[in-house]
């Protein structure tokens, strides 16, 4: 039985996070009118089809052979391994430390949340990381609030970011 055609706009893709974007993918699919697509080739070629060629490139052996029973599942977990930073380089990274710049420090925060959510990465190193990042006046400031989560401190420095 063939699957009825259904309409979807996919997301750009985003090279910075495959995760992320797959996600999206994901519930674009479950929003598709007049029906969710459900079958694996279909996703698979929506997805072959808005891949820029930068990323086809890196999955080329996939594009030209794919898995004849689940070939967006193969799809998927090849992007990501492939293209998606690897698990040293975002520790890495974590570790020297996103720099704040123009963000605000919730903005921060959340890169650096995302970097650390496959590390178990304790809260108590994540605020370190994150305070460091922070001019030494807010430091100060946030050292003497008891208990002090990422959280609440991005919170109490959003308040005051100009």
């Amino acid at each position: 039985m063939m699957e009825e055609v259904s309409a979807v706009k996919m997301p750009n893709f985003i090279p910075s996070d495959p995760s992320l974007w797959f996600t999206m993918v994901e519930s674009t699919f479950e929003l598709a009118i007049p029906k969710p697509i459900t079958a694996s080739r279909t996703k698979y070629n929506y997805c072959v089809s808005i891949l820029p060629p930068e990323i086809a490139i890196t999955v080329r052996d996939i594009i030209l052979s794919p898995y004849v029973t689940d070939p967006y599942s193969q799809l998927k977990s090849e992007i990501i391994s492939r293209y998606g930073e690897s698990k040293s380089q975002e520790t890495r990274k974590l570790l020297a430390g996103e720099q704040l710049h123009d963000r605000k420090p919730s903005e921060l925060l959340r890169i650096m949340q995302r970097r650390a959510e496959n590390h178990n990465i304790a809260d108590s190193l994540l605020l370190e990381l994150f305070l460091q990042q922070l001019p030494p006046n807010v430091q100060s400031i946030l050292a003497s609030i008891q208990p002090l989560t990422p959280q609440k401190a991005s919170e109490i420095e959003n308040k005051y970011w100009i």
